[in-house]
Formats: structure tokens, sequence, C-alpha cells
């Protein structure tokens, strides 16, 4: 079944016009007389956070048809575009380059490992590499406190751990086969991933940059409130599982998380 586009007079609420990720196929402005066709975007949006796509230039998105919403995060690796939901399953999406949406659909290839450890919420993300497509699950602690002067209890939540993945892609030609490994990594070597509200990314280490390592910035935005909102960064460290602050200030904000700029 095809999902229709959706119009800006369809829209119930502001919530619909959310935009949480974006992924991009191409560059959004190719060299002249160049043989690129427009690229497609990908993005998770909405209340329900939907998968939808539109090609630059078009005026509405479309939804992909996929069995599942409530997306954590995309990413475009090897000329395919992958989305990851609440529940840890992976789907890759196969856009073809006519953009009929009757061949936009999304398949499931992969879920997170069995749990092997828990905390009282976690988030996924997709991270592509020069070495993979990796899969990142951040665990989070959450209580609720009461400060001193103060009638309302505020909620206060922080990430406690990391697990990571390795997908293992099965391609047959210009598919994509199914179903595909997830195998636990102990280890980014060189690498260090940035992950939060904007598209995950993997960068070598350098100088300023820790190898093996995950730099994470506050994307719980359903909990965000003027005093509790956006506190929860730092860099975890893969080698002894212990997390340091990377921002010395505040970054506290009622909608707006912390983004990275790379």
């Amino acid at each position: 079944m095809t999902v229709s586009p959706v119009e800006p007079s369809m829209l119930a609420n502001a919530f619909d016009i959310l935009i949480r990720k974006v992924a991009m196929s191409s560059e959004p402005r190719p060299k002249k007389n160049a043989a690129t066709p427009n690229p497609i975007i990908m993005v998770i949006y909405g209340e329900c956070s939907f998968l939808g796509y539109a090609r630059l230039g078009e005026k509405s998105w479309t939804n992909v048809n996929i069995s599942s919403r409530r997306f954590y995060d995309i990413a475009f690796y090897q000329g395919k575009f992958y989305a990851i939901d609440c529940h840890g399953d992976v789907f890759v999406c196969d856009i073809d380059d006519d953009g009929r949406a009757e061949q936009i659909k999304g398949t499931k290839i992969a879920s997170c490992p069995p749990k092997r450890e828990s905390g009282d919420f976690d988030m996924k993300y997709l991270v592509e590499s020069d070495s993979g497509l990796w899969l990142v699950e951040r665990f989070l602690k959450t209580r609720y406190v009461k400060p001193p002067n103060h009638t309302r209890r505020i909620f206060k939540y922080c990430t406690t751990h990391f697990l990571v993945s390795k997908l293992e892609l099965n391609y047959s030609g210009d598919c994509v086969e199914t179903p595909c490994r997830c195998i636990p990594q102990k280890s980014l070597g060189d690498e260090a991933f940035f992950i939060g509200s904007a598209s995950s990314v993997s960068l070598q280490s350098s100088e300023y940059i820790r190898p093996n390592s995950i730099y994470f910035t506050d994307n719980v935005s359903e909990l965000f409130n003027h005093s509790g909102g956006g506190h929860d960064m730092g860099i975890f460290s893969m080698e002894t599982g212990t997390i340091e602050p990377h921002f010395q200030g505040k970054s506290l904000h009622p909608i707006s998380p912390p983004l990275w700029y790379i």
C-alpha cells in the first residue's frame, strides 16, 4: 500500500512538521552539467517519527511503505538508505532513480542483538564509517528529584553506557539480501563516533579526537524542560566503559537539543 504525500493543509499540529533526522543520497548541489539526478532526501518526521522521503525541489514528503514507525535514526550507505526503529529493527529502503512511490518500500534486514545489559530506556543510532555500517545502543537511567523551594518534581536522566554492533550486510548484485547479521563489537579501533540529534558520523582519531570513543549530545527532546533538558552529554570510552564531560558549560533548552557541527 502506498501512503499519499503529506500536504501542509493536512497537518494536525505543529509536531507533524518536526524533522528529527535527515539523510541525503548525494550532495544537494551537484557540479554544473553533471549527470547526477536530484538527490533524494530521507527524513524522520512528525510526532510519531515516520519515515518519509522527497527529491530536492518537491513540496511534500511521501511516507516510505514500511511495517514500522517511531524511527530513531537513518543513514545512507553504499547507495542505500537504512533506518532503525525504537524496537531495534533495521530496515533497508530501496528507492529507484525514477522515484515512483509504489517502488519505495522498507525491508527488515536485522535486529539488535539480544539484550546483554539494560537501562530504564535506550536509544539507537546508525553510524556510517569507512569500516562499515554500525549500530549503537545508548542506555539511560532516570529519576525524579524535588529541588529545595520547588513544588514540582524534575525528571532527571543520564547516559550510563553504550553497546556497539556492526552490521554484516550481504549484497547480491544491487540488492541487500536478508537477513543480515548484527555482530557485537568491543572496540572502534582508531575511530570515534559522534551521535545526537544531527546525523551520526564517524571520524578518525587525531590530536583533538580520542580513538575508540563515543561523543554524545543530549537528544532526549521528549523529556526536555527548562531545568533539566540538554545536560546529558559526554565522551564514552569503549576501553574503560567510563564517561567524561566534553563541555563544561550549560546547554539547557526546552525545545532545541545541542547539535554537532562537523
